[in-house]
C-alpha cells in the first residue's frame, strides 16, 4: 500500500475510534450511573428531569460527536471500499464496526430514543401520563442496546487500527 494512500486511511479510523469511543463512554456513563438515579425519581420528577437533560444534550458538542461518529466512519468506509480493501483484516474490522455502530447506535437513537423523548416533551411534570414507568423502562432497555454496539463497534476499530498495515 501506498504511504499517501494510508496517512489519510489511519487518520480517519483514529478519528472515528475517538469519536466512537467518546459516544461509548456517554451511553455507557448514562446506562451506569443515570438510568440507576432515573429510576429513583417520582413521575414528576422523571419528567423534569429527561425533559432537561433531553434539552441540554442538544448543544453544538454533542451535536459534532453524535454526527461525527457517523460521518467520519462512513466516509472512511467507503475510502476503504474504493481503495479495494474491504476484505482485508482491518477493513472487514472497519466496516464491522461502522455497522454495528450505525444499526445499533444511530438508528436506535433516531427510530427509539429521539421519539420517545419527544414524547417526554409534552409531558405535564404535574401530571405525567400512567405509562410514564413503561416508557422510563423502555428507554433504559434501549439504552443498553445502544450502549452496547457504541463499545462493540469501538472495540472493532480498535481491533482494525491493531490489525492495519500489510
Amino acid at each position: 500500500m501506498n504511504v499517501l494512500l494510508e496517512m489519510p486511511v489511519v487518520f480517519l479510523l483514529a478519528l472515528s475510534a475517538v469519536l466512537g469511543g467518546l459516544m461509548a463512554g456517554f451511553f455507557f456513563a448514562y446506562s451506569a450511573s443515570v438510568v440507576l438515579a432515573l429510576r429513583t425519581l417520582s413521575a414528576p420528577e422523571y419528567t423534569t428531569v429527561m425533559q432537561e437533560i433531553n434539552e441540554k444534550v442538544l448543544n453544538a458538542v454533542f451535536g459534532a460527536v453524535f454526527f461525527g461518529a457517523v460521518v467520519v466512519p462512513v466516509g472512511a468506509s467507503a475510502l476503504v471500499v474504493l481503495q479495494g480493501n474491504w476484505s482485508t483484516g482491518y477493513g472487514l474490522l472497519f466496516l464491522a464496526g461502522t455497522v454495528v455502530y450505525l444499526a445499533g447506535a444511530f438508528l436506535v437513537t433516531l427510530g427509539v430514543h429521539i421519539p420517545m423523548n419527544d414524547y417526554i416533551a409534552t409531558w405535564s411534570p404535574i401530571t405525567p401520563p400512567d405509562e410514564w414507568a413503561a416508557v422510563q423502562a423502555r428507554w433504559a432497555r434501549w439504552n443498553h442496546v445502544r450502549t452496547t454496539a457504541a463499545v462493540v463497534s469501538f472495540a472493532l476499530y480498535l481491533a482494525a487500527i491493531a490489525s492495519f498495515g500489510p
